[in-house]
């Protein structure tokens, strides 16, 4: 069974850094796109509102507006921003998966420490399984 507990460690280690790589890149399409919904928001608001009435600085403000000025750079980092943040929180999601899987792998003295860690991470998928993926014991009647 220490082919099939390594395997298995093998597999969920593999699983778990595709899905904290896929869930960082919808946290960081999510951060570009809140930032620049409330950029747009900011600089409408911005564009409307003066101290006081100029033409000259009306000119410049909707030139500001309408080309975007510096708009890029602030969505560029939001997307990182975005990035780390999904990266951390899928890492500490992951946390219980990563220690059960390297103490499956790399485990060679005391086999079956290898053995219950792989049941152990069995256990912990089924759970992930029918909890997420089924729907079973979520609050599905949000009315009451």
């Amino acid at each position: 069974m220490t082919l099939i507990s390594k395997s298995a460690a093998g597999l969920s280690i593999a699983s778990c850094i595709t899905d904290i790589h896929k869930s960082a890149k919808i946290a960081s399409h999510n951060e570009y796109v809140k930032t620049s919904a409330n950029s747009t928001i900011r600089r409408s608001i911005s564009a409307q509102k003066a101290n006081r009435v100029s033409y000259k600085d009306a000119q410049r403000k909707n030139w500001l507006a309408q080309n975007a000025f510096g708009q890029g750079i602030e969505e560029g980092f939001a997307k990182v921003k975005g990035y780390i943040k999904g990266f951390g929180v899928g890492v500490i999601r992951c946390l219980p998966n990563f220690i059960l899987s390297a103490v499956a792998m790399f485990t060679t003295k005391h086999k079956t420490v290898a053995n219950i860690s792989a049941i152990g991470l069995a256990l912990l998928e089924g759970w992930d399984f029918i909890k997420n993926s089924t729907g079973l014991f979520q609050k599905t009647d949000y009315l009451e």
